[in-house]
């Protein structure tokens, strides 16, 4: 006979002095509980030192399975493939038909996401099954589908930017009512897309566009700094402004890229639209940072480095050229210094962003700030400094001013955890 199966013994406690391990917590649940922190510390339920202490035990940590990440593979190619079905007309159906079959597709997913979503432990995409997600971007998709199917029913041109617009509001409000993540994320892209398509086609200069696209950035970013206090007082679900951190980053580093390139040979003209975007990008940085926001002092500087992008791509593109990107052997003592400056700013700037993926929980910025900072110092290696000084030698003093600032920076980190444990 075998013996019976025994209990574990239980876990050992803690000895006094002996330190905790951290407790592993997906993001949103992180925000979340940094969220109720600083309501508590506000409200005097707690002091500095002591929500620190609570907040030091829990580690992010995101559960991305294969399920998920094939289910998401899947969800966006099916996606893409009911968007191309509907633009290949389906021509051996009536109009009304066609219409009323993607309509019913669209309905029908929406339904299958939320019982699925129902039965499965709540709304919330990183706490249920990954199938939730799927089938939410999969319904936001063929909301899509249901737009350009009325708009070529109605003989819309299917590349009128407006199109794009109510795909996105669609989402957005789709994603909102849900609290899901994935139709957000689509939503954020749509509107972000469908803004800076309407600033291109409206600038009469490329400079003002590349403002316009990182004012845009600093927009969204003040956006996601907005979801903290909003999700405090019930307002949004709590979680959803990590995606308009992310995209306004991406856009933030896109458009300080293509500033630092050197064509600009003129000072910008503005259009109405780029104005009002600008205008717009201030007022909502603004409001984020007035001291009853709520404001963390991370959300400070994740702000202030939006606005630093703002400002460097004014800067740079109001910085005249006397080169080209395509003739790099005429550089003068100015375009050097142009170059130098713009690789000292991007260089700070993805840095920036690295650090807030990690102070976010964000591998994603993280990659993506690293990934740009990459290809950035490639293009401006061959494109500006390849008469002065090899690729190699620019790759090799960015990677020592980089490892520099890793070793300040954990320096840094270690000097704050030995001070908090001491007070």
């Amino acid at each position: 006979m075998t013996a019976p199966p025994t209990a574990p013994p239980p876990p050992s406690p803690t000895a006094p002095g002996e330190a905790r391990p951290p407790v592993r917590a997906t993001p949103s649940r992180l925000a979340w509980l940094e969220d109720q922190l600083d309501a508590w510390a506000a409200d005097g339920l707690l002091d500095a030192g002591t929500a620190a202490s609570i907040r030091g035990r829990y580690v992010a940590h995101r559960r991305v399975t294969l399920a998920r990440i094939v289910l998401t593979l899947g969800a966006a190619f099916v996606g893409l493939g009911v968007i191309w079905l509907v633009a290949a007309n389906l021509d051996d159906l009536s109009p009304l038909v066609r219409f009323a079959l993607v309509v019913l597709l669209w309905l029908g997913l929406v339904t299958a996401a939320e019982t699925v979503a129902a039965r499965t432990g709540g709304r919330r995409e990183d706490e249920g099954s990954p199938l939730v997600g799927a089938l939410r971007l999969l319904a936001v998709a063929a909301f899509g589908a249901v737009v350009f199917q009325a708009a070529q029913s109605l003989q819309v041109p299917a590349y009128e930017p407006s199109l794009v617009g109510i795909w996105a509001l669609g989402a957005l409000v789709y994603g909102y009512a849900v609290g899901g993540v994935s139709p957000v994320l689509v939503g954020i892209v749509l509107s972000a897309g469908w803004v800076v398509w309407h600033v291109v086609d409206t600038a009469t200069d490329p400079g003002a566009a590349v403002v316009a696209v990182a004012a845009v950035g600093l927009g969204a970013v003040a956006l996601g700094v907005l979801h903290g206090p909003a999700g405090r007082r019930g307002l949004v679900p709590v979680g959803l402004g990590l995606p308009w951190r992310e995209v306004g980053a991406v856009l933030a580093l896109g458009a300080l890229f293509v500033a630092a390139l050197p064509f600009f040979d003129a000072p910008p003209t503005w259009s109405v639209l780029a104005v009002v975007v600008l205008a717009a990008a201030v007022l909502l940085a603004g409001a984020s940072l007035v001291p009853g926001a709520g404001a963390t002092r991370v959300d400070r500087l994740e702000v202030g480095v939006g606005a630093a992008v703002l400002a460097a791509a004014l800067v740079l593109v109001s910085w005249s050229t006397s080169t080209s990107i395509t003739d790099p052997s005429q550089l003068a003592a100015g375009d050097l210094a142009r170059a130098v400056v713009a690789v000292v700013v991007y260089l700070a700037v993805a840095s920036g962003y690295a650090v807030l993926g990690g102070m976010r929980g964000s591998g994603r910025l993280t990659w993506v700030a690293t990934g740009a900072l990459v290809v950035f110092t490639t293009t401006q290696a061959f494109a500006v400094f390849a008469p002065v000084l090899s690729g190699a030698v620019l790759f090799l003093a960015v990677g020592l001013v980089l490892l520099g600032t890793g070793v300040l920076a954990d320096r840094g980190r270690r000097r704050l955890v030995a001070e908090g444990r001491a007070a």
